[in-house]
């Protein structure tokens, strides 16, 4: 895989999801999903909770015209379901447990980008500013945390001869 790609953040997410002892996520038993992934949000419809779900992971580019930068922007959700409809008790337990798992997922993906041999992607990881938001979708009595956070990639601003013709 090539260093910084979609793809390699999105497994390590979903390993985190699989470590972290209340998501627990397994393949038979899955708490993670990418709400971009037709397949997986089919699937959705029997998912267990708690779960993460990766919301949004895009890329920006900025920076003036003589040094472009490249950021990437990441949408976690941390949603659990509450037992009862109108339970304001369990909805806040839920809404501070997942706030409390974002940020030690925030913490875990500061610590793993230190480590340059197993997470080389996350090597210049430079977390700017995270927002957290509490959120409820009453409708399927789910609730839980959004965080939001950018980082900044490395930007080569050159082509490999041949590229155009």
């Amino acid at each position: 895989m090539e260093n910084n790609s979609l793809q390699d953040f999105t497994t390590y997410i979903e390993s985190l999801c699989t470590k972290h002892v209340e998501i627990r996520h397994q393949k038979a038993d899955p708490r993670f999903i990418e709400l971009n992934n037709e397949k997986q949000l089919n699937a959705q419809k029997m998912q267990l909770y708690p779960l993460v779900a990766l919301d949004k992971l895009t890329i920006s580019y900025g920076g003036q015209n003589d040094a472009m930068q490249k950021s990437r922007t990441v949408d976690l959700l941390f949603l659990d379901k509450a037992k009862q409809v109108g339970d304001y008790a369990e909805v806040q337990r839920i809404k501070n447990r997942m706030e409390r798992v974002a940020e030690e997922f925030v913490i875990k993906i500061k610590i793993d980008s230190k480590d340059r041999v197993n997470y080389p992607f996350l090597r210049n990881l430079v977390i700017g500013s995270i927002e957290l938001n509490l959120i409820d979708n009453e409708g399927i009595n789910v609730h839980g945390a959004l965080l939001s956070f950018s980082y900044e990639l490395p930007f080569t601003e050159s082509i490999e001869a041949g590229r155009f013709k």
